[in-house]
């Protein structure tokens, strides 16, 4: 009885040892699966990292690409007249104004980014901290129904033969590995569906991400287009404005020299002694008709001049 009595015990603590052996196991399981999920986590942080690096980068090149452009538009307006002074400053300001409602956003932009990734952080942080204390609840746990197993298997070895004994710790064994594998499964699925939801997660934020970008160079385009045609329109009109005025001025000196010419003409006629019975001949009566005829086309000539440049100029103004 004695001899039965010491080998159950034995048996016990043989059975015992491979229950600590298995659990131990299953504790270094986890540990890789947790240094696993570290690194990925580790991999993510540096991508945003790289991710701050371009877009600083993206930034610093706009802001060069914009001064180099306002140098530009600051040569051609020195070489603008003095009239456009006051509707260059207008523009100066208003440009100004835009720049820095730019750069606000993007200081909002990237203090939203900046809050994201801090909340991002703080969140792993309490979710390693509430699975440490799970684990460590779990361990406790363990402890406890380790402890508590090892009892009632002291007693019913003790107490029941030992075949029973054997049968009921094989029954056990099967049970535990069940549910260890269970329970694995159950934590591989939870993992790849993390995994899979924060990958679909970061996919659509590069989405979103990209697609305004792409928008808000198409609107840069746009509004800097508008702005060159404006200036074109502009300069055309100006320069049919300039073109209108000369011909005007050609035609008002051209108008004082016929007049003055034909004052000259009137003085001469006047001056010079007719004969008292000499009639005038053939070639004398058509010498007005000529004189008329010949200044007659050059008024039409100067109307058709003065009736086409107005239609150009309502032809710009529509344009």
């Amino acid at each position: 009885m004695i001899h039965e009595k010491m080998e159950a015990k034995r048996i016990a603590r043989i059975a015992l040892a491979e229950i600590r052996a298995f659990l131990a196991e299953e504790e270094e399981e986890k540990e890789a699966a947790w240094e696993l999920k570290m690194k990925t986590l580790e991999a993510a942080q540096e991508q945003l990292r790289e991710e701050r690096r371009r877009e600083a980068e993206r930034v610093e090149e706009e802001k060069a690409e914009r001064e180099r452009m306002e140098k530009e538009k600051e040569r051609i307006q020195e070489e603008k007249a003095e009239r456009e002074r006051m509707e260059k400053e207008k523009s100066e300001k208003e440009r100004i104004e835009k720049e820095k409602a730019e750069m606000e956003r993007m200081e909002k932009e990237k203090a939203e980014r900046e809050r994201m990734e801090k909340d991002k952080i703080e969140k792993e942080k309490a979710e390693r901290e509430r699975m440490q204390k799970e684990k460590a609840e779990r361990e406790r746990m363990e402890k406890e129904k380790s402890e508590k197993e090892r009892i009632e298997k002291e007693k019913a070895e003790m107490e029941r033969m030992e075949k029973e004994k054997a049968e009921r710790e094989r029954m056990e064994k099967e049970k535990a590995e069940r549910e260890r594998m269970e329970k694995e499964k159950a934590e591989r699925e939870r993992m790849e569906k993390e995994t899979r939801e924060k990958e679909k997660a970061e996919r659509e934020r590069m989405e979103k991400e990209k697609v305004e970008k792409e928008r808000e160079r198409a609107r840069i385009a746009q509004e800097r287009e508008r702005l060159q045609k404006e200036k074109l329109e502009k300069e055309r009109m100006e320069r049919l404005e300039q073109l209108r005025l000369e011909k005007e001025r050609e035609r008002r000196d051209k108008a004082a020299r016929d007049k003055m010419e034909a004052e000259r003409l009137a003085k001469v006629a006047v001056k010079k002694p007719e004969p008292l019975e000499r009639k005038p001949n053939a070639s004398q009566l058509k010498a007005p008709a000529a004189s008329e005829r010949t200044s007659a086309p050059v008024v039409r000539r100067e109307k058709s001049v003065v009736v086409a440049e107005e239609k150009m100029a309502v032809g710009g103004k529509k344009k």
